[in-house]
């Protein structure tokens, strides 16, 4: 029994000893400066490796930069081939929920629809884009009306922005009236752009039978038409006669902001004539261009102004016109603008096929074919040219009216809102050293 007893404590004292040395091993890795051993999920100590060491072998940085790139690859392979979008309407400034979205791929003047969808109940849409080639060109319809945007080759996401409707608005203005003129032996023609102006509050589409009309000669032969929405792709849209025979309109719906409508005619000429310009309302704005073999002869000298450097041709403006004023004017002789001379003939030669009505578009005429012909590029590209430069011009001599100590007023003024906090900062600095 005396064996068995000491035997026992001898085993006892082994174990405290044992215990005793673990614990100083322990105690002596977790001395100030370095990390504390990490113990393996079951508690023993072998392959024990410190935190400090691990993180120095994997820096931080390059475990983020691993795993977002892998979050990035991963969305991008889900998302590949997939066009999405939010439609809002820009009325009721909320969003567009159950309009219908088509996705259109536009190849040699024709359409052809790709994918189609729905808006959900926040105004998203998406669509299948994966076998789409060419250009895309996404249309909303909303109320009866389409609403298109040109989508990148690149792009994964696209904004729409639709309005109501309404069948009369007060806020449309005629901004501009630019009549150009080539004349033959026996043969006028005229390409005219008007470019209206919807400034509806709140924004709304116009939408009847007769949103825009025209007033042209009662001879008229009327050739081609063209509409223009803001600065997107112009629309061939060959303008309605009316019960009138000097009257002709478009079935097409003005959406808030400027949309340009373009006219081309023909009348008997015998050498000169005499235009008679219809003033829509006040501020408009009139353009004359004729070839320099032909003579320009305003009714009253002061409306037109010449514009020598806006074109090689003769180009004739006015200012902001009244009711009342007399436009008239007197042209004579003959001659092709100098713009189109060299290319005419080959844009002539080429055929006008009919617009087709795109595949789930409402039969409200409200579209048209989005590809025009070169001769109606050539027409709307030119008129479009002359509107933007003759405000340029406008734009420039306003500002050269502005007296220089009120340009260097403004200039002021930017600099100073624009030096705002910094003088705040250099004041409290200051205040500070005099405070010492």
């Amino acid at each position: 029994m005396a064996q068995r007893s000491h035997y026992r404590e001898a085993l006892i004292t082994d174990r405290l000893k044992l215990s005793t040395g673990e614990m100083s091993v322990l105690r002596r890795t977790a001395t100030p400066g370095k990390e504390p051993q990490v113990l393996n999920w079951d508690g023993t100590s072998r392959g024990v490796l410190p935190a400090k060491k691990f993180w120095e072998l994997v820096p931080e940085g390059k475990i983020f930069g691993f795993v977002l790139a892998t979050l990035l690859f991963v969305c991008g392979s889900a998302s590949a081939g997939e066009l999405t979008g939010r439609v809002t309407n820009g009325t009721t400034k909320k969003p567009a929920v159950g309009d219908e979205v088509l996705l259109l791929t536009v190849s040699g003047g024709s359409e052809k629809e790709s994918a189609r969808a729905k808006t959900d109940g926040t105004g998203h849409f998406s669509l299948n884009a994966a076998d789409v080639r060419g250009t895309r060109l996404v249309r909303v319809v909303h109320r009866g009306v389409s609403y298109e945007k040109m989508a990148e080759p690149d792009a994964t996401f696209v904004a729409i922005q639709v309005y109501d409707i309404a069948d009369k608005l007060d806020d449309l203005t005629a901004v501009m009236d630019v009549q150009r003129f080539e004349a033959r032996s026996d043969t006028l023609e005229v390409k005219q752009l008007v470019t209206m102006h919807n400034a509806s509050k709140p924004p709304r589409t116009l939408v009847n039978d007769r949103p825009f009309s025209i007033q042209l000669p009662p001879e008229a032969q009327v050739l081609s038409g063209l509409v223009q929405i803001a600065d997107g792709q112009p629309l061939k849209s060959k303008p309605a006669p009316g019960e009138r025979k000097d009257e002709y309109y478009f079935r097409f719906p003005l959406r808030p902001g400027d949309t340009r409508f373009a006219v081309v005619y023909r009348v008997p000429y015998n050498g000169e004539a005499v235009v008679e310009p219809r003033i829509r309302n006040a501020q408009e704005r009139f353009v004359v261009m004729l070839p320099k073999s032909m003579t320009f002869e305003p009714k009253a000298g002061s409306i037109f102004q010449a514009m020598p450097d806006v074109s090689q041709d003769n180009v004739q403006g006015t200012e902001p016109v009244t009711l009342g004023q007399t436009l008239a004017f007197r042209i004579s002789g003959t001659g092709t603008l100098a713009e189109l001379q060299g290319r005419q003939q080959t844009s002539r030669s080429e055929n006008v096929q009919p617009a087709v009505q795109p595949a789930g578009q409402p039969d409200r005429g409200f579209r048209t074919s989005p590809e025009p012909s070169r001769r109606d590029k050539l027409i709307l590209s030119g008129l479009g040219a002359v509107l933007l430069v003759f405000s340029a011009v406008l734009i420039a001599k306003t500002r050269r009216r502005v007296p220089p100590s009120v340009g260097q007023e403004v200039l002021l003024v930017q600099s100073r809102r624009g030096q705002k906090n910094g003088r705040r900062k250099r004041r409290a600095h200051v205040s500070q050293q005099y405070s010492h």
